[in-house]
């Protein structure tokens, strides 16, 4: 059975998540984030879900919990032929992949996250999942209310990042359009053109990291296709920063190409549940 791995993006970490891991290469995985990310382990064992949630944390911690649990599902159950990460999900998709070195990795997760910290603590935002609206419906909230279709989540769950001052009018024009407005548990308003010169500077930074070819497919938020390498992957992995994530559409070419299950990397079971409702 061809299996994929899903990386699990900003908004599921929790205090404690992966510390029940203890295998070796866990342990060795910890001991070498710890080395770019002091602090990183206390960090994730003890943090508090405030501490958590500022993304300059977020992010790195996100990064060595989802591959923690990579390593223990590849252990219990064998590896998979493909994999994609959500959002901040696809650099350990791609770490575990071996187009980067783990320590590149991290450190790449962290500029990320510095760079997205400075937008939101300038312009702040928020992001709201549209849950009961067709991407369609959800494009047109977001346009009449100065907002952005921002994460293709199922075809029912578009999420919308949003200026601060026009977020009870994104939530109010949700209601009257019949669907539910859910605020996500991140700091700022992501994957639209708030970040835009924030992706520039990234660009700029991962021009001094090597992209190799990755073992297996690891297919693109930006455009749900499978990674090439080298400037096409860090031409990607900014542009991801500023554009939507279609998560949709990557599960859809990802069955269309074989793959028959699943398994979630990462603390909770948000993305198993959007793969349910994208299978039908």
């Amino acid at each position: 059975m061809k299996r994929a791995f899903l990386f699990a993006g900003q908004g599921a970490q929790v205090p404690g998540m992966a510390c029940e891991l203890t295998s070796p290469r866990v342990k060795e995985l910890f001991e070498a984030a710890e080395s770019v990310r002091p602090g990183l382990r206390a960090l994730i064992e003890s943090g508090t879900p405030e501490e958590l949630s500022r993304t300059v944390n977020t992010q790195p911690a996100m990064f060595a919990a989802d591959l923690a649990y990579a390593i223990a599902e590849e252990e219990k159950s064998g590896a998979p032929c493909a994999a994609c990460g959500f959002s901040v999900g696809e650099i350990p998709a791609l770490t575990y992949a071996g187009a980067l070195a783990l320590e590149d990795g991290l450190r790449i997760i962290m500029k990320r996250a510095e760079l997205m910290e400075k937008v939101c603590s300038r312009a702040g935002g928020a992001m709201i999942a549209a849950v009961g609206l067709s991407p369609e419906q959800a494009e047109q909230a977001a346009g009449e209310c100065g907002a952005w279709a921002a994460n293709y989540n199922a075809p029912k769950q578009t999420v919308i990042a949003v200026r601060a001052e026009n977020e009870a009018a994104l939530l109010q024009k949700i209601t009257e359009m019949k669907g539910r407005g859910i605020k996500l548990k991140v700091s700022g308003a992501f994957h639209c053109p708030l970040l835009g010169d924030a992706a520039k500077e990234f660009r700029e930074f991962l021009g001094g990291f090597v992209f190799r070819k990755p073992e297996i497919p690891v297919y693109a938020n930006l455009t749900a296709l499978p990674y090439g390498e080298g400037d096409e992957a860090a031409d990607l992995l900014a542009k991801q920063m500023c554009s939507p994530v279609r998560f949709t559409q990557t599960v859809q070419n990802m069955l269309a190409a074989g793959i028959e299950e699943f398994a979630e990397v990462g603390p909770g079971k948000v993305l198993t549940g959007l793969v349910a409702k994208i299978r039908g």
